[in-house]
């Protein structure tokens, strides 16, 4: 490989370690000059061993028989290199995936049983598809093993070793929606629909419970009976200790725990900067789109009924919690704060963590990722900070930023900004409150349901649906919502129109036909076969927002509206298909 490869390869896979490397080594040198010199020790040490580590991985000869993959700067031999690793995760991740009875608890886990097997990753939630094995982490688990153990190429069964070592083991158990629709004459029809809902995972971040609870929501005539999530659990006393154990029987590496801390965090983050070339997070960048497209519609369903247990516990309004957790973590339960080591949706240090945690009768290990118990405890010191105080009908905004002064730990204005901020107040209200205000307004809206009067599903979600014209299984990526030919659809969310038209213009009756998509930070909306669109490209849209008329265009057998919701942050560059009704249902 030559120079410029070099590079490339340092830049992709060590920026995040890089960074948070730097910050450490600044953090060290600041009190004495003993600690200046060790602290310069140290991370020139660090600096060399990543260096090394990626100037040592195997080289590409002549013969192009030992390919490296370069980042996203890819070659031929670079293509052929990722799509076997894509392979090897995609077909490790399923071979423990069980059907097992029901939940697990922490003194009797499922794993390392088995079940009934289901060779899929099919969690309602998507808990799995958080957790799996990618591609990058066997290809930087390979890459180290070859700086490490100083061999000049990747042995063609060692991506395989590497990835039956590492794969996830994932126990289901089985669930079902129960949908009841009543019409005008007062005559009900019930469906039932089977899922899965993840009740453990044993992976290389964490072992993983979660449990959930029955509950029954209405949209208009239809009644929705599920299991929504209740808690998380991660049961290890070491998160990570299963790739440490990995690292220690593959690397020679010393035990110690400086050592082995600093080799996880290297095979991990190299990891992550192999996957992570998201298109989503590059569109939102490039377009300057951070915070502008928000609504109630691109919340986590999975928090929602957790921020409205906390306003109902502790007073503060649910729209207001999601906001501060928006601010600190972008909903992200394992968000953490290298500087500060605040962790969680909230941010909370671990030193209140562990006061307030099991003040709320939470146990502040087992609870860590829990997102409940995070929202709970957030919610719960902002009560006591002063939020209790806080006239939610009168000038909140105003009464909210003392406290959001001490909650962001706005102190003193850095002599480097007080030429643009005069106080504490004015510096936090225009880099922290005035933001979370604008936020909290956003998730006020509610989500609406597309299609105005008619809520009848008459074809769910489902991975394994038979479709109705080609009398083939293929998935089914939406519901179907039964309206009559030219009722109204609206916008479930905020954000911006990036199709509108014809799925194929030669033939009106292929595929989706008449359609729109839009999307905001997190999601992409569709709404297919419709007769009208009332919408432009790059439109800007509000929740509630005329997107068309329902129709039969495209591959259709009458009028109906079929609306789809997929996750950019998960799927590659089309996202990921999740159900609607997450979306629609617990908002």
């Amino acid at each position: 490989m030559d120079e410029r490869n070099l590079e490339k390869v340092f830049l992709v896979a060590g920026k995040t370690a890089a960074k948070k490397l730097a910050k450490k080594f600044w953090v060290l040198i600041l009190p004495y000059l003993p600690v200046i010199l060790f602290g310069f020790f140290i991370f020139f040490m660090i600096c060399w061993l990543i260096a090394a580590v990626y100037s040592a991985f195997p080289i590409v000869t002549k013969d192009k028989k030992n390919p490296i993959l370069a980042g996203v700067y890819e070659s031929e031999q670079d293509k052929e290199l990722h799509d076997k690793y894509v392979k090897l995760a995609n077909q490790y991740n399923v071979v423990d995936t069980w059907i097992v009875s029901g939940e697990s608890s922490v003194n009797k886990p499922h794993y390392p049983g088995k079940g009934t097997y289901l060779g899929a990753l099919n969690d309602r939630y998507n808990h799995d598809e958080e957790l799996k094995l990618q591609w990058g982490n066997i290809h930087a688990a390979c890459l180290y093993k070859a700086y490490s153990l100083n061999l000049t190429e990747i042995s063609k069964d060692l991506p395989e070793d590497s990835a039956r070592k590492l794969h996830p083991y994932f126990y289901y158990k089985e669930s079902e929606i129960i949908t009841t629709t009543t019409n005008e004459d007062g005559e009900s029809e019930t469906t039932r629909r089977l899922v899965y809902l993840l009740v453990e995972a044993y992976t290389i971040q964490g072992h993983y419970q979660y449990h959930y609870k029955w509950v029954t929501e209405t949209r208009g005539n239809t009644t929705i009976t599920y299991e929504q999530l209740e808690d998380t659990l991660q049961i290890l006393p070491n998160k990570w200790q299963r790739l440490e154990n990995f690292i220690l029987q593959e690397y020679k590496i010393n035990q110690d725990s400086n050592d082995l801390a600093l080799a996880r965090e290297g095979v991990w983050e190299a990891g992550i900067a192999f996957n992570e070339y998201k298109e989503w997070l590059a569109w939102l960048k490039e377009n300057d789109l951070m915070g502008k497209y928000l609504s109630q519609s691109m919340i986590p369903s999975e928090l929602i009924p957790f921020f409205k247990e906390a306003e109902e516990k502790y007073g503060i309004p649910w729209w207001f919690l999601a906001a501060i957790a928006y601010k600190e973590s972008s909903f992200n339960p394992k968000a953490e704060n290298t500087e500060t080591k605040c962790f969680g949706l909230m941010q909370v240090s671990p030193s209140n963590w562990q006061v307030y945690a099991a003040r709320l009768g939470f146990d502040p290990e087992l609870h860590k990722e829990n997102p409940r118990a995070q929202i709970l405890v957030g919610a719960y010191m902002l009560r006591e900070l002063g939020f209790k105080n806080v006239d939610w009908q009168g000038d909140w905004k105003e009464q909210s930023l003392p406290i959001l002064i001490h909650y962001g730990g706005f102190v003193e204005v850095p002599s480097n900004l007080k030429n643009k901020y005069s106080s504490v107040e004015e510096w936090c209200r225009a880099v922290y409150a005035s933001k979370i205000w604008d936020y909290a307004e956003q998730f006020k809206k509610e989500t609406l349901w597309p299609v105005p009067g008619y809520t009848a599903i008459r074809s769910p979600f489902d991975l394994n649906r038979l479709h109705p014209t080609k009398k083939v299984v293929l998935p089914h990526y939406g519901i179907d919502i039964a309206a009559p030919m030219g009722a109204t659809v609206i916008s479930v969310s905020a954000g911006e129109v990036t199709r509108a038209g014809w799925e194929n213009p030669n033939n009106h009756k292929q595929g989706y036909g008449l359609y729109v998509t839009i999307r905001d930070e997190n999601y992409l909306y569709k709404y297919a076969h419709l007769s009208q669109i009332n919408v432009k490209l790059h439109q800007k849209i509000q929740v509630g927002d005329i997107v068309g008329k329902v129709g039969s265009t495209g591959d259709s057998t009458g009028p109906h509206l079929h609306f789809e919701v997929r996750d950019l942050s998960q799927g590659g560059p089309s996202g990921l298909p999740i159900d609607p009704l997450l979306k629609l249902y617990g908002n």
